[in-house]
């Protein structure tokens, strides 16, 4: 998946956001503890632009990202 145009600038700069830092550190720290998934609320990931551009991030990363009713359940892949 490659990100084009504005949104790519966009993408770009949040990468490297103190807020996407904080979710690849706990995502860290959860496989350091030896576990396979990490859950995250809609409530942690703040506004809706920065939930799409979290999960679109982790996808671009290969982390597979799956939707839950309140929550998004992110997965290393193997």
């Amino acid at each position: 998946m490659t990100a084009h145009g504005q949104a790519a600038i966009s993408l770009d700069q949040f990468d490297r956001s103190t807020k996407m830092q904080q979710v690849l550190q706990l995502l860290k720290a959860s496989k350091e503890a030896g576990k396979e998934q990490t859950l995250f609320s809609f409530d942690e990931l703040g506004t809706s632009r920065e939930a799409i551009f979290i999960i679109t991030l982790l996808r671009i990363k290969g982390y597979t990202v799956d939707l839950g009713n309140s929550e998004i359940i992110v997965k290393e892949e193997k």
